[in-house]
């Protein structure tokens, strides 16, 4: 580009410079047209003209004196009609002895291609000078690139392919550019390289300890007890160890083809586990239930406990752990809280329990409470002994059992005290008749061992309930009962019945002998 606004510009002076000449030209002769045109001398005239044809930019001179031409070169007439290609130079010839008077006038005729011609070949010249000029410094800056950059850096690049990072390998510099750029390059190459190994080591020291955490992982969760499992947000089970396949029965009962829902493994129970796994997903919270399922091959039922909490946006971690012995002992547990151990009857705050569930649920009338106590027990503690007096306990809480009916309880709240309750009863006499049953097959012998027998009986009081009573009302007017009945002979029962709150009934029936009153 530089070569080409040079070669323009350069034609475009040269023609202005030829252009100067003509006039220099002119000048150089303008002391003798002025002798001859003075003169009117038309050879001198001549030998003017022939001089300036002698420039080959110049085709025609002509001079004039007074008017009349001294002379004319040949052509001239012709030369003079082209105007579109001739270029004419006119100049004012004036007297040698008067500066203000004009004589005649001396003009010449130049050709523009010949001109342009000259111009071109000038700017031709001077572009194959500049055009060689710049070929020069190219290739000498193109063998000074190759020599000083471009030929270390290609050896830089291929050491650098052939280099083992994990031998600990270093570049070296190219003889000569240990202290110039290149070299400066190669020692920050060696630099990342010395980092980029220890990042390996280091990587590589991760990747062994990741892959032996996760063997000794997976070896932890394929020997754990618990089942471990993985859910989607569809509840369907992703993956899971070996302890859940035998916690669910997987390899027994069940034969789910593909990956199996969570709802289905759990049949039973799939509405309960649909609403814990919406529960976790909305909550974002850790999610529990205890589930109670057959198991195949399994007598009875087992108790499971199924935790869930999400460890992404649609995914789900669970574990489920067999619970069925801990279930075991809290049933356990609450039958030793709420019954008696000798007899296996509700103790007094089972009693107390469903007594008080009773009250609430039966229509105040309909629920008879029957004290029982024990006549002549202590003597036969006294007299056999407490292994006696324990089978005697055992004997009467067997009879008690099979007195009452299907929905009534009994137990015994301490001693020789014993409880019925009565559910659902129609009459005072259907109480009264279950009393006197019980106490028909107390009084039989009783067989304590050994071939030995005790003889005891019963007192029973029986109480209704009513719209204001507690546990603790409704026992206390059982007990005052119960001890009427008592103190009217023993082996009696005693009814109190309470007519809408108002006024209250009491008799008394089959006391000692038999007697009716």
């Amino acid at each position: 580009m530089f070569t080409a606004v040079a070669f323009v510009r350069a034609e475009h002076d040269e023609v202005a410079r030829l252009e100067v000449g003509l006039q220099g030209l002119l000048s150089a002769v303008d002391s003798t047209a002025q002798i001859a045109c003075f003169l009117e001398d038309a050879n001198l005239a001549k030998e003017i003209s022939l001089g300036i044809l002698k420039d080959h930019s110049v085709s025609a001179v002509g001079v004039t004196a007074g008017g009349q031409s001294l002379f004319q070169s040949p052509g001239f007439t012709k030369v003079a009609a082209k105007r579109l290609d001739t270029r004419v130079i006119s100049r004012k010839v004036y007297s040698p002895f008067d500066q203000k008077s004009i004589v005649g006038e001396i003009s010449l005729y130049a050709s523009n291609a010949v001109i342009r011609a000259q111009a071109r070949r000038y700017s031709t010249n001077l572009a194959l000078v500049l055009g060689l000029q710049v070929v020069i410094v190219g290739v000498g800056v193109a063998v000074v690139v190759i020599l000083l950059v471009t030929r270390p850096i290609a050896a830089i690049s291929n050491k650098l392919h052939a280099l083992q990072i994990d031998t600990g390998m270093q570049l070296r510099a190219p003889r000569g550019n240990q202290s110039n750029e290149i070299g400066r390059l190669v020692s920050d190459v060696n630099s990342l390289l010395r980092r980029l190994t220890a990042l390996l080591g280091e990587e590589r020291e991760l990747r062994v300890e990741h892959e032996r955490q996760g063997r000794m992982l997976k070896l932890i969760i394929d020997k754990a007890q618990t089942g471990i499992f993985v859910l989607d947000h569809n509840g369907v089970v992703q993956s899971w160890n070996p302890a859940f396949a035998r916690i669910l029965a997987f390899n027994e009962g069940l034969r789910i083809e593909g990956a199996p829902r969570l709802e289905d493994l759990l049949a039973p129970h799939a509405r309960e586990v649909a609403g814990l796994i919406e529960q976790v997903l909305l909550m974002g919270a850790p999610g529990d239930i205890d589930l109670e399922i057959s198991r195949p091959g399994t007598p009875g039922s087992v108790w499971i406990q199924l935790s869930l909490n999400v460890i992404g946006p649609a995914a789900l971690h669970g574990v489920v752990n067999d619970i069925t012995d801990r279930k075991r002992v809290e049933l356990s547990s609450r039958r030793l809280a709420t019954h008696d151990p000798l007899t296996g009857l509700l103790n007094l705050r089972g009693l107390e329990s469903t007594l008080s569930h009773m009250l609430k649920q039966v229509q105040p009338g309909r629920l008879a409470l029957l004290q029982i106590d024990l006549d002549y027990f202590k003597q036969v503690n006294d007299t056999y002994g407490h292994d006696a007096g324990d089978a005697v306990l055992r004997k009467v809480a067997a009879i008690l059992n099979d007195s009452v009916r299907a929905n009534d309880i009994v137990g015994r709240h301490g001693g020789d005290e014993f409880m019925g309750i009565l559910v659902e009863v129609e009459t005072p006499a259907q109480a009264r008749e279950i009393a006197e049953r019980m106490i028909t097959k107390i009084k039989q012998p009783i067989d304590i061992g050994n071939g030995r027998t005790a003889q005891i009986s019963a007192s029973i009081g029986i109480a209704f309930s009513s719209a204001r009573d507690s546990v603790r009302t409704f026992r206390k007017r059982a007990d005052r009962v119960m001890y009427e009945a008592k103190r009217g002979g023993r082996a009696g029962v005693r009814v109190e019945v309470y007519l809408a709150d108002a006024h209250r009934l009491s008799c008394n029936t089959r006391g000692p002998g038999d007697e009716r009153r």
